[in-house]
């Protein structure tokens, strides 16, 4: 990744669209050993997870042009590169596994963010009947020496209509979004093993993915 980190921090400093022009070789240089990364995560998914052998690298990585219509944010450009590799590709509403390279942070992780409310609702009374089977999840030792917890921080202050307040898993149900995540040294990212370790760290969040893939279908 160093061609990668290289890039993006320099594009830290001049996010606009002279210097990107002036600099398009760089950043094809960068975004091609990026893509070489998720190419080998998806042929390492799909060792363990037949629904991902058909995905390709442009299924998965977003682009790079923000969209600054509604934003008061007008750079032009990202200041990190990511791909999701959901069963279909980026647009699926499945959970599926996320990476995000940038020199302030590298992390990967997965799950469902900010699912539509149909499918919200499907996962919270699926978490209302079964959460005994997510708790042992997200409590087993490898879930917990990788990711710590599922990320609390999109969360209603009160249990949602339709749900006791006291309810035994109340706090899996008070969650808007149902991720977790684990970060990567900027050293760790640079090693030639860093995608057998992502795919490592992706094998262990699979029964965390399952579970919600349940809730779904």
């Amino acid at each position: 990744m160093k061609k990668t980190l290289a890039f993006l921090s320099k594009i830290k400093k001049n996010n606009n669209t002279e210097w990107m022009k002036s600099h398009k070789d760089v950043y094809l240089e960068a975004r091609k050993e990026f893509e070489s990364l998720v190419q080998e995560v998806i042929v390492r998914l799909a060792q363990w997870d037949e629904r991902f052998q058909y995905l390709e690298p442009k299924d998965c990585i977003f682009r790079f042009n923000r969209d600054i219509r509604f934003s008061d944010n007008k750079n032009p450009y990202k200041e990190n590169f990511a791909a999701f590799f959901g069963v279909g590709g980026k647009k699926s509403y499945l959970p599926g596994y996320y990476v995000s390279i940038s020199p302030k942070e590298i992390f990967v992780g997965g799950g469902i963010w900010h699912p539509e409310t149909d499918k919200l609702i499907k996962v919270r009374r699926f978490i209302a009947k079964s959460g005994d089977e997510l708790k042992k999840i997200v409590n087993d030792k490898k879930f917990k020496k990788t990711f710590g917890e599922i990320s609390t921080e999109d969360t209603l202050k009160r249990v949602p209509r339709g749900f006791e307040a006291d309810h035994p898993f109340a706090g899996f149900i008070k969650l808007k979004s149902f991720v977790a995540s684990k970060e990567f040294s900027q050293k760790e990212a640079l090693e030639k093993s860093f995608g057998q370790k992502i795919d490592k760290t992706l094998q262990i969040l699979r029964p965390f993915n399952d579970f919600l893939t349940k809730a779904l279908e």
